[in-house]
């Protein structure tokens, strides 16, 4: 069950959320909140699982073998669209 919150927003902030609203064509500011939630939240687990990597690549660095067996791979074909912030929620 959804949960309401009251929310106070600077008149700057509001500014800024309606222009959201038109721009990025909502159907309200409530839409608009939601789906920036949704963004930093889908950021922040990006982030997460990225910081995980780094802390895992510096408990066991690759070896100078890996590395080099990388060298004769093509990553040309590797898709970087991360898809729509819908997906990663």
């Amino acid at each position: 069950m959804p949960t309401q919150l009251a929310v106070r927003l600077d008149e700057e902030l509001i500014e800024g959320l309606d222009w959201l609203v038109v721009r990025c064509h909502y159907a309200n500011r409530t839409d608009a909140i939601r789906e920036a939630i949704r963004t930093v939240l889908a950021e922040q687990r990006r982030q997460e699982i990225d910081d995980q990597y780094v802390e895992a690549y510096a408990r066991r660095p690759q070896t100078e073998e890996e590395l080099a067996h990388l060298k004769h791979q093509s990553f040309a074909n590797l898709d970087d669209d991360p898809g729509s912030p819908e997906d990663w929620v």
